[in-house]
């Protein structure tokens, strides 16, 4: 475990007093070294975890003897009762996330990068606006005025609903614990919710588009962008194959990791990214290719637990330079003109689906070939159709004389 999880709720322990365990009292330290004390009682039937004033252990336990008398007596209010604020409340649930980064369970795994991007917009968008209330506190009202100050920043409507679905999951986790009584993000109208339009679309590229990109790619990272291009792999499952996942023999090249954020191989993003795929003539000749590359700079690149692509001393491709290889080719090959959004690696992958499904490829066929679990997914973000695509479509209605 590390040093930066050694706070929130990883450290929750119950008191003692003595030898014997004080019932309901629990304490644990924050991200500054602070301790707090927390209640977790049941009142009126209903369980609830509450944040004490207390700062002594001393003084814990006589506040949460108090807590039971005043409740007895009908006489608890809420300024004798604190939740966390939203901020401390964020920092035990990115603590309860972590802990399942890699959790060999794939119900219960979070991806590192998943709980990244949690962490970044929890710090730069909810905590700043909503960190010092008590997350009990929090109603419609504040979550509305969430979503209007980050539409006014101008961010993407997609990212502004991300922003609240992040909000709704620390809300969900503190629900479960004790710490609100409801989620108030559920109590969003329709008209409130940010949609989910992008300020950018993903590139869809045709098959020739595909081939002219890659054309103008060294040998450094042309293979990265076939794994993409031609098996529909996310970058950070390309950088984490193995020799032992390409089988030229069957043709088959099976997903069964990723390489995470620190350069480490990780468990693939969700049990659907398990599979093994067709290895495509293309995409096995450009991978032959490259074998031989690496042979040539020391046999020990080949060994079967090997990552399939590395720099000249053996250490895990950069996923920005790989990135920017893809960007400097998008330029050379023309693809990038007249304003449109260059194409990134993430592209490779949409113009596989893309491609399949303008092939005559099913819905479930697709699905199965990016590995979602549920093909509602490929047809809302991958079902995008290239330009030869859509020209295909309207050739096809026009034969079957409809707008002739």
């Amino acid at each position: 475990m590390t040093q930066k999880s050694l706070h929130g709720s990883l450290t929750r322990r119950p008191v003692y007093s003595g030898n014997r365990r004080v019932p309901g009292l629990y304490e644990r330290t924050l991200s500054d070294g602070s301790t707090v004390f927390d209640a977790a009682l049941r009142l009126g039937g209903k369980s609830c975890r509450r944040r004490l004033e207390a700062r002594t252990k001393t003084d814990a336990i006589v506040e949460i003897q108090a807590l039971r008398v005043d409740h007895s007596r009908g006489q608890l209010y809420r300024s004798t009762v604190m939740s966390p604020t939203v901020a401390e409340a964020a920092g035990d649930w990115l603590a309860h996330l972590e802990g399942r980064v890699g959790h060999r369970d794939a119900r219960r795994r979070y991806p590192a990068r998943t709980v990244a991007l949690y962490r970044q917009r929890l710090d730069r968008h909810i905590v700043p606006e909503l960190g010092r209330q008590f997350i009990a506190d929090v109603t419609v009202i504040d979550v509305r005025r969430l979503v209007d100050r980050l539409g006014r920043a101008k961010l993407a409507p997609s990212t502004v609903t991300n922003v609240v679905g992040i909000l709704s999951g620390l809300f969900r986790f503190a629900v479960k614990g004790g710490l609100a009584e409801r989620n108030p993000v559920r109590d969003l109208d329709r008209d409130d919710r940010a949609g989910t339009e992008r300020l950018t679309e993903p590139r869809y590229l045709a098959t020739t588009e595909v081939g002219l990109l890659l054309s103008c790619m060294s040998d450094s990272f042309r293979p990265v962008a076939a794994v993409c291009a031609f098996a529909g792999l996310r970058v950070s499952e390309a950088f984490g194959l193995r020799w032992c996942d390409v089988d030229f023999g069957v043709s088959a090249l099976t997903v069964s990791g990723q390489l995470g954020p620190d350069g480490t191989r990780v468990p693939a993003k969700t049990r659907a990214s398990d599979a093994t795929l067709p290895l495509l003539p293309a995409l096995a000749r450009e991978l032959r290719a490259h074998r031989a590359r690496q042979a040539s700079r020391g046999m020990r690149l080949l060994h079967a637990d090997a990552l399939v692509f590395t720099t000249t001393r053996g250490r895990p491709q950069s996923r920005r330079n790989a990135l920017r290889a893809v960007h400097a080719a998008g330029d050379a090959a023309g693809l990038n003109s007249n304003g449109r959004q260059p194409v990134g690696l993430h592209d490779l992958r949409h113009s596989y689906v893309s491609v399949a499904l303008a092939a005559g490829l099913s819905l479930a066929e697709a699905a199965a070939l990016a590995r979602h679990a549920n093909a509602r997914v490929t047809a809302q973000v991958y079902a995008g159709l290239t330009d030869d695509g859509c020209e295909a479509a309207a050739a096809k209605l026009v034969e079957a004389g409809f707008g002739e």
